[in-house]
This record gives C-alpha cells, sequence and structure tokens, in this order.
C-alpha cells in the first residue's frame, strides 16, 4: 500500500478525546505500512477536552503523523491569511481549517471523516486514492429523473431508505441504466455499515442499519446527482478551493439552519466536477459508523428548513451552466449565479430572512476561494 498510496490527508474534527480513531488509524495504517505516506488532521475546537491531545501525543509516539492544532493556532492561522472571522467557533465548520491545512501541504487528496466513522479494512485509503487515480474505467449509472440513490446499494433494514440531502420530490423508483465508460473521479463518496447518513425525519421514523453493500460501486451520470456528505469523502486536491463547509446557524423564523453544510458543499463540488469533465463515485470503501449521541428531535428542528431550501436550489443547481476552467473560477461562477437564482425563488420558504442565509453562504464561498489563493501568494477571486 505505501508504494502505491499518494499523500493524503485524513481530517477530521471532534470535541471528544480521539481515542477510538486515532486507535483505528494506527492499526490501519499500520497494518498497510502507510505510515510515511498519510498525515491525520485532527482540529479541536473549544469544547475539546485536554485529553485528546495527550492521545495525539501518544499516537505520535507510536509512528502516527498526526497534526492537531490548538485553536489559538488556527485563529493565527487565519489571521495571517486575512481571514480571522471565517470559521466561528463551538461548530464544525472548524472542518475547513483541515481543509485549508491540506491545501498548504503536498497531498495528493483528502479523505473527509467523521470522528464516529472507522475505517474497516485495510483498503480504506486505497479505495479512496481513485480520486489521484486519473481517467480509467468505471460502471456509470444514468437515472432517467436526474437523481440516483446510492442507498440502494445498500442492504438495509427494516426498509430501502435515501442518504440525508436526497430532494423528497424525487424520492421514488426511477429507471436506471448502467455502462462502463473511461472517466476521471474527482470525489468519492465511501458509504457506510451500521447506521447510514440519513435525515432525521428517516432516522426517527425507521431507524435504519446497514449490514452490507452487496452492489458495485458506481459513477454518476454528467446527468445524474446524488448527495456528497462529509463522513467518509475523498476529494481530490484540486476540488480543494469548491469544497468549502458552509457556515450554518443562520436563523429563520427562530429556528437554527444546521446539519446541511456538508450536504450543500457536496452538491457545490459536484457541480464543478461536472462542469469540467470529471466525475463523482459512490460506494467502497465502507466506514464503520457508530454514530455519536445525538437529540434526535433537535436534529429534526435543524434539519427542516435546509430540506425546504435544498428542494428549490438543488432543481436549479441541476441545470445551472458555470463557468470556468478551475474549481476556483467554477465555484466562485456558482457562488455568484447562487445568489441570484434563490432571488427568484417564490413559495412561504423564501423570506428576506432565508435569502439572506444563501446570500451569506455565497459571500463565504468567494471568500475561502481568496483564502486559498493568497496561501500560495496569488489574489483573491
Amino acid at each position: 500500500m505505501s508504494e502505491t498510496l499518494p499523500r493524503v490527508d485524513v481530517v477530521m474534527t471532534t470535541i471528544g478525546d480521539g481515542e477510538a480513531f486515532l486507535s483505528a488509524y494506527r492499526t490501519l495504517l499500520g497494518a498497510a505500512d502507510a505510515y510515511g505516506r498519510v498525515r491525520i488532521v485532527v482540529i479541536p475546537d473549544r469544547k475539546t477536552p485536554a485529553a485528546l491531545f495527550d492521545n495525539v501525543e501518544r499516537a505520535r509516539r507510536d509512528g502516527l503523523h498526526v497534526v492537531c492544532p490548538t485553536v489559538a493556532e488556527q485563529d493565527a492561522l487565519l489571521a495571517d491569511l486575512g481571514a480571522p472571522t471565517l470559521v466561528p467557533y463551538d461548530s464544525d465548520n472548524r472542518r475547513n481549517v483541515g481543509y485549508l491545512l491540506s491545501w498548504q501541504s503536498d497531498a495528493d487528496f483528502l479523505v473527509s471523516v467523521d470522528d464516529d466513522n472507522f475505517p474497516i479494512d485495510g483498503g480504506f485509503l486505497t479505495a479512496h486514492a481513485i480520486v489521484a487515480a486519473g481517467p480509467r474505467p468505471a460502471r456509470v449509472v444514468t437515472a432517467a429523473s436526474g437523481w440516483w440513490n446510492p442507498c440502494g446499494q445498500l442492504t438495509v433494514a427494516p426498509m430501502p431508505v435515501y442518504p440525508r440531502g436526497f430532494p423528497y420530490a424525487h424520492r421514488n423508483p426511477t429507471p436506471t441504466s448502467e455502462r462502463t465508460e473511461t472517466v476521471d473521479v474527482r470525489i468519492n463518496a465511501g458509504l457506510w455499515l451500521g447506521d447510514p447518513d440519513v435525515d432525521a425525519i428517516t432516522r426517527i421514523a425507521v431507524r435504519p442499519e446497514v449490514t452490507a453493500m452487496p452492489a458495485p460501486a458506481l459513477v454518476c451520470d454528467t446527468d445524474t446527482w446524488a448527495p456528497v456528505n462529509s463522513q467518509n469523502t475523498a476529494v481530490h486536491r484540486d476540488a480543494i478551493p469548491a469544497y468549502y463547509f458552509p457556515r450554518m446557524g443562520y436563523r429563520h423564523h427562530g429556528q437554527e439552519i444546521d446539519r446541511y453544510a456538508d450536504i450543500f458543499s457536496g452538491y457545490f463540488v459536484q457541480a464543478c466536477a461536472k462542469r469540467l469533465g470529471h466525475a463523482v463515485r459512490f460506494g467502497d470503501p465502507l466506514a464503520q459508523h457508530t454514530r455519536n449521541e445525538h437529540l434526535l428531535l433537535r436534529d429534526l428542528q435543524q434539519e427542516l428548513t435546509a430540506i425546504a431550501v435544498l428542494e428549490d436550489v438543488l432543481g436549479w443547481l441541476h441545470d445551472a451552466k458555470l463557468d470556468g476552467d478551475t474549481y476556483a473560477e467554477a465555484y466562485v461562477s456558482l457562488s455568484y449565479q447562487l445568489q441570484d437564482a434563490v432571488e427568484a425563488m417564490t413559495g412561504r420558504v423564501w423570506t428576506h430572512e432565508l435569502r439572506g442565509f444563501v446570500h451569506q453562504m455565497a459571500h463565504l464561498m468567494r471568500q475561502w476561494v481568496g483564502v486559498l489563493q493568497r496561501c500560495h501568494g496569488g489574489t483573491p477571486a
């Protein structure tokens, strides 16, 4: 594995002590002799206990390459790049610091994981490395509706489910076809065993559990889409400018909008990949999702507005025509088109307050591109 694996950063945030996931990656990398190719980037927050740093030091002594900047060090980095307020405290938006550190490194790709998703075999990183492998044959799926359900590849009890972020307007059976084609995969969305990444509505009603993935991985066709999350997803370094993790916490009718930042980021980077002729793949590697404790009714409250926004935004995004020849250019084009598009969207959900949420998102998307450009001496887009 170490002879063929490109350089990779595994990026996660945590407010836990890190013992479980650091142990999992020690086992993974030790068995595969890949310590020299992999860096674990752990981003703590103000709520993270001091025990995390003790466990990081222990992992380093065992040979694991771990980067774990304190909150003060993160703040200093952002201030040096002219964006001291880009990343709020006490938020999973801190993941952006990890993406930024990966952008500054020589990593060929990053793997975004949650701290409750664990690799289940030694092929975890080599499967994700497809994003740096260049053009190669793959099975491509086309859905007649334009929307394909990756959870259809899984064995799920007690019933089939759709992943978080899949539009409700298209949650019905649709004809699909497959073919083999040479594609350049730049985004790879690994799936899960155990608790799948579904929305709170589904989790409350169904309590699904995944026991296997009997079907092979598939690549979405040019006009076929599916949600990409940040739990177990690899992104080529060229795509990092389009992989900003949007700020949540905006309030609409007194309710906080949250828990969908990675869904917005996944759709947006997917749109840029499609613009550039690159592909998005779903399937392996699987991660064991041992979900952290959640208050499901609170999750539901925070998700509802985001779900409503996505129904309209995705209808527009599916057919949007972006400009640009790089991920940064396509992403900036997307940000401007997005803020214009929501001005024309109607319905009870579209208040001035909610349009403000999208305008803030679009502004921060452009700020993100500017920060990355300053890392390498460029000027903001």
